[in-house]
């Protein structure tokens, strides 16, 4: 199963992608701060990671380039997602090495299908990403929220 990190300090966009996910049949978590995603991509078994690009610690492009640049993470898709000018977010993925982009005013319909061809980009590129995941803790509090489908 495809298991999406979202993260965006946006409550509102969070919610409007994490609710296009799961109708989608995603296994969906969420943050609403890039801090820790790192630990929540390895611990979860995160497959495709939905970035807001405008956020207050650090923008999603930069941590996309640090995700990109994490060894570990090479079968790691990514998405960056912005209400910005579509150039400009083209421009920015393609810098940082992102498999899509997504406006926010097209979530509804272009965010779903941009997740699975980032998982078909990473598998054609290295291999196909691990199909077991590790289990939800039931220990203590998760770093980041997740949501059945």
């Amino acid at each position: 199963m495809i298991r999406v990190l979202v993260i965006d300090d946006d409550e509102i966009a969070r919610e409007a992608m994490c609710a296009v996910l799961v109708r989608a049949g995603f296994c969906v978590f969420e943050l609403a701060t890039p801090i820790g995603a790192t630990s929540v991509i390895k611990r979860d078994g995160i497959t495709v990671v939905a970035l807001d690009i405008n956020m207050p610690t650090i923008n999603g492009d930069k941590l996309a380039k640090l995700l990109r640049e994490n060894a570990q993470l090479s079968n790691l898709g990514i998405i960056l997602v912005s209400g910005c000018d579509v150039e400009q977010l083209s421009a920015l993925g393609r810098k940082v090495g992102a498999d899509g982009i997504v406006s926010k005013a097209r979530l509804h319909v272009e965010l779903a299908p941009a997740i699975e061809r980032a998982v078909a980009a990473r598998a054609a590129k290295g291999g196909a990403p691990s199909s077991s995941a590790p289990p939800l803790s039931s220990s203590g509090p998760p770093s980041s929220s997740w949501r059945p489908r």
